[in-house]
């Protein structure tokens, strides 16, 4: 029997000031504060809860949960808790703390960016879930949109304002790398509030789309009287590679917009999908636009894996091996090439990297070839970001085929890449 201990919220991240923003519309913020948990991880070889708490948001209806892998273990060993109390605030009563209502096990975890996921399995007496059970969750959105000026509203159960759910507002300030110094897109800067207990919950944009996790904050002193406190946010971006292969029914928002092409070059404008040369498949039309995907035809290339076509599946590649090719625009609507990367079982991950000289595209799924590239089509994983290429990791992929699209959506112009699976 797994039994409740009285709890220390001790946890990852610190202080920083609230700024006003305009707040979200009621409906949108009943339904997140009814998605917006209280994590306590269960001790199994102490027989106790762990002595700090964190937050996580439900993000499809079959109630798997997001958080911060350092909610739900030592982030530093790379150990996880295999059991977590859900806390759960009633909408009817947000001035009252959060009540335990159920047991959630950890499936997967992303320990570099510190992330991970749960899946609600048991109620607090330990009877199951009914199987068809749709928990209270947040559609999910496309960080990559964000601009600096954009409002934020960070949603948890942080300490210091007591132990009430709690929403505060700011701005997304800016993007950083992973050293907090550099260019890049792996944190997201906001003056919003990110303190004790915070951490793995709910960062939400001006639609109320989930875009990131809280994860840390830091003070930065420049000289003996400026100090700058700094909150940071790890974008929803990063957290497909762990969503894609774990979680069947994420809830994509609909409406989030797509990439653009930089003004230096332009970019085919709401095409049709393209029409192949004679003797290849049809293309995957660009995002935001409808229609399907013949399989395609065209025969597989030799050992070599340097693509010379459009609009083609190039072959099948093993683990370790890389493809190198170019590919160039298209008139007639975005050019593609695919690649069926098969995994051996057993296999514990799955990195998919692509790097080019210029801005290209990746999707990703397990299967079968993908039919659309569209905000609701059948990728499980997709980047369409301004970068010169993607990084998927794959925690315990499955065994079989995995195909990749890799995109150019430019309609003039040439990119070179290297196709990396291992």
């Amino acid at each position: 029997m797994r039994s409740l201990k009285p709890l220390i919220l001790v946890l990852l991240a610190s202080l920083v000031g609230v700024v006003s923003a305009q707040g979200l519309p009621r409906d949108v913020r009943m339904n997140i504060l009814s998605a917006v948990v209280q994590i306590v991880p269960y001790d199994g070889a102490a027989d106790e809860l762990a002595p700090w708490s964190g937050s996580g948001t439900i993000i499809s209806p079959s109630g798997y949960v997001l958080t911060n892998y350092h909610v739900v273990g030592d982030l530093a060993l790379r150990r996880h808790h295999d059991w977590h109390v859900i806390f759960w605030t009633d909408p009817d009563f947000t001035d009252q703390p959060p009540e335990p209502y159920f047991w959630a096990r950890y499936v997967a975890g992303d320990p570099t960016h510190d992330l991970a996921l749960l899946k609600i399995e048991e109620w607090i007496d330990e009877e199951p879930v009914a199987a068809d059970m749709v928990f209270p969750h947040v559609q999910v959105g496309d960080s990559n949109e964000l601009l600096p000026g954009d409002p934020i509203t960070i949603v948890g159960y942080p300490a210091i304002s007591g132990a009430t759910i709690t929403f505060t507002f700011g701005l997304m300030s800016g993007w950083l790398g992973e050293d907090f110094e550099s260019g890049g897109k792996q944190w997201i800067k906001t003056d919003g509030k990110i303190s004790h207990g915070n951490s793995g919950g709910g960062a939400f944009d001006e639609n109320g789309y989930l875009i990131g996790v809280p994860t840390a904050g830091r003070t930065v002193k420049y000289e003996e009287l400026d100090v700058e406190e700094q909150a940071y946010v790890r974008p929803i971006g990063l957290a497909w590679a762990l969503l894609g292969p774990n979680v069947p029914d994420v809830a994509r928002a609909s409406t989030a917009p797509v990439a653009t092409a930089p003004a230096a070059q332009s970019q085919t404008t709401q095409p049709q999908a393209a029409q192949a040369p004679a003797g290849q498949a049809s293309t995957v039309p660009p995002p935001g636009v409808g229609g399907t995907l013949a399989t395609p035809a065209t025969p597989a290339a030799p050992a070599g894996l340097s693509a010379e076509c459009d609009f083609c599946y190039v072959g099948d590649m093993r683990l370790g091996q890389v493809a190198s090719s170019a590919i160039t625009g298209q008139p007639d609507g975005a050019n593609y090439h695919t690649y069926g990367v098969v995994v051996p079982a057993g296999t514990p991950s799955l990195t998919i990297q692509l790097a080019a000289d210029f801005d290209l595209d990746m999707a990703v799924k397990f299967g079968s070839h993908i039919q659309t590239w569209a905000d609701d089509g059948d990728w499980e994983l997709r980047d369409i970001s301004d970068a010169y290429g993607a990084t998927f990791t794959i925690p315990n992929p499955r065994a079989g085929t995995w195909y990749v699209d890799v995109i150019y959506f430019y309609d003039q112009g040439s990119v070179s890449y290297d196709l990396n699976v291992r």
